[in-house]
């Protein structure tokens, strides 16, 4: 029995390390390459604007993976789900086709 307890705290153990990595690679990795991307930007062009751009373009690729599992349950959601569940049910009318030659006169 003690042995299944030293077998649990080790799972917990390598669970904490695992999320641990995780935040570590998220917080300082990403991190590291947004501020390197900007001065790597800033060094070649010299530009604010540019380095704005990049910037902004590099906030919003760390909020998507930042935010991925969230993200992912939203777009799983609108595939099963399309309308949201808030349209109104269509109704749609079958028109007949009218000959341009006639008018539709017979």
């Amino acid at each position: 029995m003690n042995e299944l307890m030293q077998m649990a705290g080790a799972i917990s153990d390598a669970n904490s390390l695992v999320s641990q990595l995780k935040d570590f690679f998220l917080v300082g990795v990403l991190g590291l390459m947004y501020v390197v991307s900007i001065a790597f930007v800033w060094g070649q062009t010299k530009s604010v604007l540019k380095a704005g751009v990049a910037a902004i373009g590099g906030a919003v690729v760390l909020a998507i993976v930042v935010n991925m599992t969230v993200l992912r349950d939203k777009i799983g959601e609108d595939i099963k789900n399309p309308s949201g569940g808030t349209a109104a049910p269509v109704a749609v009318r079958v028109v007949d086709h009218i000959d341009p030659l006639d008018g539709g006169r017979r």
